[in-house]
């Protein structure tokens, strides 16, 4: 019996150390040899039992942990602004009110999956061709491009709330929505910010998340604006009437039937360069509850699925701005 008291107390302290072992398995540890006699066990059982012990805590730790890492990040720098939208006014130039892209080079009220692919990129991974917007950012009036930092736009590929039991698919090539009311008469017209989805920070970095733009920013020199986009997809169409129902969320880490198939999830991350008195932000839609994101899909395909494979679907974190 003494023999195993030492070994499993510093088994329990090298667990404690380097393996995310809930705490009440340390407890069986410290009380193993006991539990062996008791149920008039042999001690050669003792392997085994133990073995069966760690693997069911470490397999019960909790999998968003393990993903918050998961998938890759992709930079892109301020391009141009226009008063146009191939989504939701196509072939209309100066129908919309303006908007900052980043990301393509070429995006306008034209724009076409075939235009985007053949258009140069702001982004730093060349296989990015996809096309990123927002409605200009007016501080005090005047307006101020997404073009805070050498990285002015920051969009985070993960897989999101989705079971890792359920295989990421990548974007379909063409496969364009807006997330977020541009016609929201207040913060609850436009459910994403209640829900967390659309938010803002002070900084860039890993500061309070804000449900309205900040008035004051003591010590920092930009804002963000974030959106977590949906990442369900219905599976069958590139686009929708309203330019958004063919795209949701998850429910309890499953996408729902209406929209089975699981993408990777953008948060995307806009720094807007303020200085640390802010004063008032607007949006060329409206005040600030009308924020909104565009997302037209022009990826390599390729390079796109590589990612989503080697990165999302193997559980590994490729960092910033990976080479396919």
């Amino acid at each position: 019996m003494k023999s195993y008291v030492f070994p499993l107390s510093a088994l329990s302290c090298v667990l404690r150390l380097f393996a995310p072992v809930p705490q009440s398995l340390y407890s069986v540890l410290f009380f193993f040899p006991l539990l062996l006699k008791r149920l008039s066990l042999p001690y050669t059982s003792f392997p085994l039992i133990l073995a069966c012990l760690v693997a069911g805590a470490v397999s019960t730790a909790s999998p968003r942990a393990a993903q918050a890492v998961v998938g890759w990040i992709s930079t892109c720098n301020y391009s141009h602004t226009l008063k146009d939208d191939p989504i939701v006014f196509p072939k209309m130039p100066g129908a919309s009110h303006l908007h900052d892209f980043v990301g393509n080079m070429t995006t306008d009220a034209f724009s076409t999956l075939a235009s985007l692919d053949a258009g140069g990129t702001t982004c730093a991974q060349a296989e990015d061709g996809s096309a990123y917007w927002i409605p200009a950012t007016y501080q005090n009036g005047v307006h101020r491009t997404p073009s805070a930092t050498s990285k002015n736009a920051l969009f985070y590929y993960r897989r999101g709330a989705v079971h890792t039991d359920t295989p990421i698919r990548p974007f379909p090539p063409g496969l364009r929505f807006v997330y977020g009311n541009m016609h929201a008469a207040s913060p609850a017209e436009n459910p994403g910010i209640g829900q967390g989805r659309i938010y803002w920070k002070c900084g860039g970095g890993s500061s309070t998340h804000l449900t309205a733009p900040p008035t004051s920013c003591p010590g920092e020199n930009l804002i963000s604006l974030v959106f977590v986009l949906p990442q369900c997809w219905n599976g069958t169409t590139l686009d929708s009437p309203d330019h958004a129902s063919h795209m949701t969320y998850t429910v309890s880490g499953r996408c729902p039937a209406t929209h089975p198939v699981a993408l990777p999830q953008i948060t995307a991350y806009w720094r807007i360069p303020t200085g640390s008195t802010v004063g008032t932000i607007t949006y060329a839609s409206g005040p600030y509850y009308t924020a909104h994101m565009d997302f037209f899909n022009s990826w390599d395909k390729t390079a796109l699925q590589t990612l989503v494979t080697e990165c999302i679907n193997a559980s590994v974190d490729c960092g910033v701005n990976p080479t396919p």
